[in-house]
Formats: C-alpha cells, sequence, structure tokens
C-alpha cells in the first residue's frame, strides 16, 4: 500500500490592502488657487444610497434628497476644497424634482456654495445617424424650452457659476443630436456652453459649443481581471479647455484603470502640476457620486473618507509620506542591487539611478561582453555611491533571469533587501519598451523620496515580502495571456522547490522582471541550481523557463507567509 502525496494549492491573495478605512480630515485651512468643480447627480440618491455622518457610510434607504442631507454634502465637499458642483438635469425627470434640488442650491443661504446645470436627454435613437428635425417642434425641443422656462431663474442666484460674465451651461454631447444643440443655442444665447463627453466626439459637436471637457473612455475591456486585484474606481479629471488646446492634447490621456487612493494621489498631483491652470480656470471632477459607473469621491463604508482626504491632499499640495530616517539600514550595508546590463548605452542611466538610493548598497552587475568590462568598471569608480560593487561576466542566456540568480546565489543571506532591474528594449516596439523601461526605473529608483518610500514600507511592516510597479498600461491587453507552456513551467518550478504543493490561477506578477523584495521572502529561488533548463537565446517571447520564473515570485512571497504590494508612480 502507497502513500498518497497530498497536495496543497497555493493561491496568490496576499496583496497589502492600501485602501484602509479612513476618517475625515479638515482642509479648510489650506487654499488653492484651482476651483475644483465635481459632477453630482441628485437623482443618485433617490431610493438608493444616502450619506449617514454619524456612521461615515452609505446605507440603501427610501428617502428623498433633503436640505439637511445636502447641506452635510456642501459643507463636506467644500472643506476638502471643492468650489462646487456642476448637478445633472435629466430632462426626462419631473420638474418638480427638479426644481426642489435646485431651489436648495439656489438658496443664497446655503452656504454661499458654487453651482451650474449639466443637461443630460436620453435618447432611443441612433446617435450616428440622427432624423432630421421635423418643422414642427420635437418632443425633444419641448423639454429644453420647458426647461428654459422654469429654471432660467437659477441663473441669476449669485450661488450659480459664471464664466466670462455668462451663465455656465453643461451638456452631455451624448445625449444630444447635433441640431438640439443648435436649438439650445438658438433659444438662449446669454449662456455659455461646454460640452461634456467621455470619448473622443466629432468636432461639429465643439464648434457648437464655447468649450468642452473630455474624460477618457473608461472600458478597456479588462474589468474582468481587474476587478480582482485593484479597487475599482475611475477618476478623470479636465481642464474646460477649446478646440485648439484639445487638436493638440487629444492623443495624450493616459487612461488608468483601478484607481486605489494612493495612486488616485499620484496622478491627480502630477495631473494638477501638468495642467499650469490659471487662477480663473475650472477643473472639472467625474464626479461625486455617480455610483453606476464606479466613480464617486463621496465617502463610503470601504473606503471611508480616503478620497476626499486624498484628494484635498494633492489639491493643497500636502505630502503623503512621513519619511523614515532609516537609520537601521544606514549602519550596516543590508541592500544589494543587482542589475543585469545587456545594452551599453544604458550603463551612465543605470549608475544614476542607484545613486539615488539613500542607504548603504552594494551594486552587483552581470554582462555578457568583455568589451564593456573596462569601461564600466571606471564608470563605477569614478561615478558609483556603492558601498561595493562586483561585476560578473555571463555566457548570454537566460535573459537577465539566469545572471541574476547565478549572481546572487551564493550572497543572498548578506542581505535584507534585494533590487533587481536590467536594461530592457523591445526590439518590436522601441517606443513602448522606451517608455516600459523609464516607467518600471522612476517606480523602483526614480528618486531619493521613492526609495525611502519603499524601504519604509518593508522597514514599518515586517510581513511586507515583495514591491514592484503596477503593470504599465500599454502592455495592459498581453498582461494576461497566459500560455499552457508557461502555465507548465510554473507548475514545473514549484515542484522542483515545494514537491507537496501545487500552485493556484497566477493572478499577477512583475511584468518586465524588476522589483523589490525583502531576501527571507523569495530565498529558495536561489538554492536550486535550473541552469541546465535555460534554452539558448533565440528572441523567444514565451513558453520557457524565463517566462516562468517571471510569473513566480508572489507564489514564493505567499509561500513564506509574506505579502506584496503594487506601487505606481506616473511617469
Amino acid at each position: 500500500m502507497s502513500l498518497v502525496k497530498i497536495q496543497k494549492v497555493l493561491e496568490i491573495n496576499n496583496l497589502v490592502n492600501e485602501s484602509l478605512y479612513q476618517h475625515n480630515l479638515d482642509f479648510s485651512k489650506f487654499y488653492t488657487k484651482y476651483k475644483i468643480l465635481a459632477i453630482y447627480y441628485p437623482q443618485n440618491y433617490i431610493n438608493k444610497i444616502v450619506f449617514d455622518e454619524d456612521e461615515n457610510t452609505h446605507e440603501k434607504e427610501e428617502i428623498n434628497l433633503s436640505e439637511s442631507l445636502i447641506e452635510q454634502q456642501i459643507n463636506l465637499a467644500k472643506i476638502h476644497g471643492i468650489f462646487g458642483y456642476g448637478i445633472v438635469y435629466n430632462l426626462n425627470n419631473s420638474i418638480k424634482f427638479n426644481e426642489e434640488i435646485f431651489n436648495i442650491f439656489s438658496n443664497d443661504n446655503m452656504n454661499n456654495f458654487s453651482f451650474f446645470i449639466i443637461l443630460k436627454l436620453n435618447q432611443n435613437y441612433n446617435q450616428q445617424n440622427p432624423p432630421l428635425l421635423n418643422i414642427n417642434k420635437t418632443n425633444e425641443e419641448n423639454k429644453i424650452s420647458i426647461f428654459f422656462d422654469n429654471f432660467r431663474k437659477y441663473f441669476l442666484s449669485k450661488n450659480y457659476i459664471k464664466f466670462r460674465g455668462k451663465p455656465l451651461l453643461g451638456i452631455f454631447h451624448c445625449s444630444f443630436r447635433r441640431q438640439l444643440i443648435k436649438y439650445i443655442r438658438y433659444y438662449e444665447k446669454s449662456i455659455y456652453i461646454i460640452s461634456i463627453f467621455f470619448e473622443k466626439t466629432n468636432f461639429e459637436y465643439l464648434n457648437l459649443a464655447n468649450s468642452f471637457v473630455e474624460f477618457p473612455s473608461q472600458n478597456i475591456g479588462l474589468e474582468k481581471y481587474l476587478s480582482k486585484e485593484y479597487i475599482y474606481n475611475y477618476y478623470y479629471p479636465n481642464l474646460i479647455t477649446n478646440n485648439k488646446a484639445y487638436s493638440k492634447n487629444i492623443n495624450n490621456f493616459f487612461v488608468v484603470n483601478g484607481c486605489r487612493p494612493e495612486k488616485f494621489y499620484i496622478i491627480f498631483k502630477e495631473y494638477l502640476n501638468l495642467t499650469k491652470a490659471e487662477n480663473d480656470s475650472f477643473l472639472l471632477f467625474n464626479a461625486w457620486n455617480d455610483y453606476q459607473e464606479n466613480s464617486y469621491l463621496e465617502p463610503n463604508k470601504k473606503m471611508g473618507f480616503a478620497y476626499l482626504n486624498y484628494l484635498s491632499k494633492a489639491i493643497f499640495n500636502i505630502e503623503n509620506y512621513n519619511f523614515y530616517h532609516l537609520e537601521t539600514l544606514k549602519n550596516k550595508c543590508k541592500i544589494a542591487i543587482q542589475v543585469h546590463i545587456f545594452y551599453e548605452d544604458l550603463i551612465e542611466e543605470i549608475i544614476n539611478k542607484t545613486n539615488n538610493i539613500p542607504v548603504k548598497f552594494d551594486l552587483l552587475i552581470t554582462i555578457t561582453s568583455t568589451k564593456i568590462y573596462n569601461s564600466l568598471e571606471y564608470y563605477i569608480k569614478q561615478f558609483s555611491k556603492a558601498n561595493k560593487f562586483e561585476i560578473l561576466i555571463v555566457e548570454n542566456k537566460g535573459r537577465d533571469i539566469l545572471p541574476f540568480l547565478s549572481q546572487i546565489k551564493g550572497k543572498f543571506k548578506n542581505y535584507k533587501y534585494l533590487c533587481h532591474i536590467h536594461t530592457k528594449k523591445s526590439h518590436t516596439a522601441p517606443q513602448i519598451g522606451l517608455l516600459w523601461r523609464n516607467y518600471l526605473f522612476k517606480n523602483l529608483l526614480g528618486s531619493d523620496k521613492i526609495i525611502s518610500e519603499i524601504l519604509y514600507d518593508f522597514e514599518k511592516n515586517r510581513k511586507l515580502g515583495f514591491i514592484f510597479p503596477e503593470t504599465f498600461y500599454r502592455i495592459l491587453k498581453h498582461f494576461y495571456n497566459l500560455t499552457n507552456g508557461t502555465r507548465k513551467w510554473i507548475s514545473f518550478l514549484f515542484s522542483k522547490l515545494f514537491p507537496n504543493y501545487e500552485i493556484g490561477e497566477p493572478l499577477n506578477f512583475p511584468a518586465g522582471n524588476m522589483f523589490w523584495a525583502r531576501i527571507n521572502a523569495i530565498y529558495q529561488i536561489f538554492t536550486y541550481d535550473f541552469g541546465e533548463y535555460f534554452p539558448k537565446e533565440n528572441d523567444q517571447i514565451n513558453d520557457t523557463i524565463m517566462h516562468g520564473i517571471e510569473r513566480i515570485w508572489l507564489y514564493l512571497v505567499k509561500f513564506n507567509k509574506f505579502s506584496y504590494k503594487t506601487i505606481f508612480k506616473f511617469f
């Protein structure tokens, strides 16, 4: 009778959750030149959700949107630096409901909080081939006429936002035919129209408006994957701009999927630096409470006030990190930086990046050509801040991975933390390869501040074992293409290291194979000699042991009972 080996399935589910519930912070003493506007959907509160100030939660209740609730929301928005709301008025809703809402906001005693109206009209016809206008008024035109007859009075409120002396009126362009926008312009000439759209639009629409705002497309087809790994929210701010600026920048949007609070802070702060907004500029934000699209700043049960707090820190340029002095790492060298240099032209950049490390470190380098040894050694001696260095000449085999394993194998016990990078390029898509490498380098070694944050995270959280950049957005569509050949290599590797375990479905890995790690979280990979399994270099794009090792790191981290964290720096 033979004993049956018990197989245990190891799943990756140990991502550090940075999105801890946060309590409200008061930023009312700070000042900003930015006029932040948030899109506000009053209809989302009817029979749906209400914010409870005592419990700090969203709860489903059957209520009407009351003045007291709106006053809470206004006070909350104001202390977080929000200048006003763009209130969505759906022309298909009842006039009575909309009047109740705008009566509250136009009340001059309502905390002097600014607002403007954004028109929305649900349509059933094909937007690309709209019917011609009839001679008589259409039903949609009647609704527009009724709107102006009943709601023009709100333009006179001192709380109503005026832009260049005219009342501001937003239009969701996707819900209006071009003829209807022409009708709005004909019916009410003394307004400033901004067209709001969520995708690239026809310039014929833009010519009908004074200015416009675009929010990049939210759907890139990866929801079923991203929802497993990221907090699934979108935030797209944009300056109200004109056609000339739009035509120049239309292809430069950076679309971000999955936006945890800390990442949101980084993106928004960088965005504010790029906008160079003038004092009279408005920045429209999507959204205060768009629950249908998972886009909201308002506090909720899971996140608390995290997004509002991070929004305010970005608006008021408040540093998010309290720097750790890292004294224990300064006294003794416990950090190894392993670099595989294949491309000689990147030597200077590599040395400059490693010089950002604010504590002692050893620099371990592998190269495949004897030609660059002398020049590399000279450059390191002249310019590197490394505590000590080693240059190892290796065979051009196993990409960056076999050289990395070979050099660290006999040294890993000497260090506490390890960073691995290499001179990544892409011959098939050189521009994407350049952007990808710069993105990885910046996230891992971009500045002494960035590195201090990484080391601080390791030092304060003893169970944190692995840190790597979020997957570069230009390769997301390839990220989940796991072939059966690569899957077999992952299983093979794990069977050699841990015979009594089998792995579960791979969920995440450091695409590009650059990262920081705690040695104790991954040390087993350095104890087994996999050298005989590495093929000779032949420009393989998949199904090799290199691709298996690239995807195995987080299983090692999980097996050793550590957690991992993804980081993001705008590039």
